[in-house]
C-alpha cells in the first residue's frame, strides 16, 4: 500500500511539531509587554502634598530635603533618570525566555519598582503621576498579545 503525499503531510507534522513561529511570537509578545512597563509617564509637576502644613512629619520631610539637597544627593529641578543613585526603572525591564521558548518571563531587579509599577503595592503618588501596574499592561495590552500568538499559532497549522 502507498500513501500519496504521507512525506509532506510527516515533513508538515515536523514543522508544526517544533511551533517555531509560535515561539518567535512569544519572544515578540515579551517585547511588546517590556516596551509598555518601560514607558514613563508624561512629566507630572505638582506640589508634594507631605512637606505641606505644621505636623511634625511634614517638618521632619522638609528637613531631610533640603538636607539631602545640601549634601548634593538630589537636584532640583529633579531630572528623571539622573538623580544621585538612580536605577532608572524604565531601562532596566529585561525579557528573557525559558528553555522550552514557550514562556517570556519579563521584570526588573530595580529596588523600588514595586512601590512603582507593583499593582499591589504602588504608592498613590505614583498612581497619581500615570505609573502604569503590570496588571494594567495586561489588561489593556493582554488582548494584543494573544493575538499575537493565536496568529502565529495559525499561520504555523496553516502553512506547516
Amino acid at each position: 500500500i502507498r500513501i500519496e503525499g504521507a512525506e509532506e503531510l510527516i515533513k508538515k507534522i515536523n514543522s508544526i511539531e517544533k511551533l517555531n513561529r509560535v515561539k518567535s511570537a512569544i519572544k515578540q509578545a515579551g517585547q511588546l509587554m517590556k516596551g509598555y512597563l518601560q514607558e514613563y509617564p508624561t512629566a507630572s509637576h505638582r506640589p508634594n502634598w507631605m512637606l505641606r502644613g505644621n505636623s511634625e512629619r511634614a517638618a521632619r520631610m522638609r528637613r531631610g530635603f533640603f538636607a539631602k539637597l545640601k549634601a548634593g544627593e538630589i537636584d532640583v529641578p529633579y531630572r528623571r533618570g539622573q538623580s544621585a543613585g538612580s536605577e532608572k526603572l524604565g531601562q532596566s525591564w529585561t525579557v528573557r525566555t525559558d528553555s522550552q521558548g514557550f514562556r517570556a518571563l519579563i521584570g526588573t531587579g530595580v529596588s523600588y519598582a514595586r512601590m512603582v509599577q507593583d499593582s499591589a503595592r504602588q504608592t498613590g503618588y505614583h498612581r497619581q503621576t500615570g505609573w502604569i501596574t503590570t496588571n494594567q499592561a495586561v489588561r489593556l495590552h493582554g488582548g494584543e498579545v494573544t493575538n499575537l500568538i493565536e496568529t502565529a499559532l495559525r499561520r504555523e497549522v496553516e502553512s506547516g
